[in-house]
């Protein structure tokens, strides 16, 4: 199966393009709220947080290409098996699928089908998880737009 080694490297360069993807996107954002009080621009905290995950992916990324691991992996490999390999392709599949349904549809949509689909992508049978994350789903709706007045769209 495939090693930890190349599969990290692969995943660190996927999340440095992620990161700097939603940089730009958040390069647009407009001063509102608390933040334009501060005089802090709205994107500032988004892409510190950004520069820190793209930061620490490239600390990884630079482990695997100089030492060849990082924390005694050394060999290891990603999945077990092709079941373990399919869940979590399936996973990413479901992410992806997500943000369109988030970008094309809102977020409400997308949150109701991602407990779901990512239950559904992992193997889960039992119909207790899937009404325990729908249930979960709905009861952070109801803190943010209720308890928060935050309106998800």
């Amino acid at each position: 199966m495939l090693t930890q080694r190349l599969a990290n490297i692969v995943f660190t360069i996927l999340l440095l393009i992620a990161c700097i993807w939603f940089a730009v996107i958040a390069q647009g954002f407009e001063a509102s709220g608390l933040l334009a009080s501060s005089g802090l621009p709205s994107k500032f905290f988004p892409q510190l947080l950004l520069a820190f995950t793209g930061l620490c992916a490239v600390i990884i990324a630079g482990l695997y290409l100089i030492k060849g691991q990082a924390g005694g992996d050394s060999g290891e490999t990603v999945f077990a098996n092709f079941a373990e390999a399919r869940r979590g392709l399936l996973m990413m599949v479901v992410a992806v699928a997500c943000y369109f349904v988030w970008k094309r549809f809102g977020f409400v949509p997308m949150a109701a089908v991602m407990g779901p689909l990512s239950l559904l992508a992992m193997g889960v049978k039992a119909i207790s998880h899937y009404a325990i994350v729908l249930a979960l789903t709905v009861l952070v709706y109801l803190v943010f737009t209720q308890l928060l007045n935050i309106q998800l769209t």
